[in-house]
């Protein structure tokens, strides 16, 4: 038996290249699962077709945000992730358009809007959204 002719290290690579090649495509499986670019699409809860107006993430994980598209006439909300935007959930509703939010810790945040964009309405949380109150301003805050 000629022991070159059976393990020939031609043939030898040629097997190598090619399972390694269909290990590659089976273990990525791109069909299925693309190769990730650092975007994936995200799924809210139902906003009732509004518009994100702003976010704002105050860490890696828990972030914040609004809708409101300044057509006034329907309810926008106010969401919260503590996973980084895997999953977002309604924190509060207002019948008035919202264009604003901003959080200056994980504790104490402002959402300000008014109707039809005007300005004029401020309301603030001091336990990280769970409950809101309005603010009265002497100014159109937007």
């Amino acid at each position: 038996m000629n022991f070159k002719k059976i393990f020939n290290p031609d043939k030898l690579s040629t097997i190598l290249l090619y399972t390694s090649i269909i290990t590659f495509i089976i273990a990525f499986n791109f069909s299925e699962n693309p190769p990730v670019s650092g975007w994936y699409q995200q799924f809210m809860p139902n906003l009732n077709n509004r518009p994100l107006s702003d976010v704002q993430f105050i860490d890696s994980l828990v972030g914040y945000g609004i809708t409101g598209d300044h057509t006034g006439g329907d309810t926008n909300y106010v969401i919260k992730t503590t996973n980084g935007g895997d999953n977002w959930f309604i924190i509060n509703s207002v019948y008035i358009d919202l264009s604003k939010v901003k959080f200056i810790n994980s504790y104490t945040g402002f959402v300000c809007g008014g109707p039809n964009g005007t300005g004029g309405f401020l309301t603030k949380t001091t336990n990280g959204g769970m409950n809101w109150f309005v603010l009265n301003t002497p100014f159109g805050v937007r």
